[in-house]
């Protein structure tokens, strides 16, 4: 019905582009409050950052930050979408959701590990400074988050509504 924007709203045709006379908000009070909860903590932390100017590095956490944005954008996240993407047609349609989970939790648990596993920042002069073995803890990690997306993906494929299989 009509132009571009217009279209028919509880039963009343409406010019393109005309907003609604009534407010009409998605965001319930519970948006609200962990919209209030999430900025307090980030102001927290900037002005943390910032009134300790000496201590935490504001230009070294920039680049970090930038950094790991850049690292997420540009190789985690198109891994994990070439990685859905190629086993969209091998995986049954019920384990997608599951196995998209697994991908994109691995890929954040082994993104946020490198610095880890890699021993950056490592001090010699410091034993208790980095005193794990990552790697091995960065695999127990995914073979747990890989051990439960299967258990969950096999109840979906075995189990349909009904108990009945």
């Amino acid at each position: 019905m009509g132009g571009r924007g217009g279209g028919v709203v509880s039963g009343v045709l409406r010019e393109p582009f005309e907003q609604p006379s009534e407010h009409t908000s998605r965001h319930g009070p519970t948006f609200w409050v962990c919209l209030a909860i999430g900025g307090g903590c980030m102001a927290f932390g900037l002005i943390s950052l910032f009134s300790r100017a000496a201590a935490t590095d504001p230009p070294n956490f920039a680049v970090f930050f930038i950094g790991l944005a850049l690292v997420h954008d540009l190789v985690l996240a198109p891994v994990v979408i070439g990685a859905a993407w190629l086993l969209r047609g091998v995986v049954p349609r019920r384990v997608r959701g599951v196995l998209y989970g697994a991908l994109a939790v691995s890929a954040i648990v082994a993104g946020y590990s490198i610095p880890f596993v890699a021993g950056w920042g490592i001090q010699p002069d410091n034993p208790s400074f980095l005193p794990r073995d990552y790697g091995l803890g960065l695999v127990v990690v995914l073979a747990w988050v890989w051990i439960a997306a299967v258990m969950i993906g096999l109840a979906r494929v075995f189990v349909r509504r009904g108990g009945r299989r």
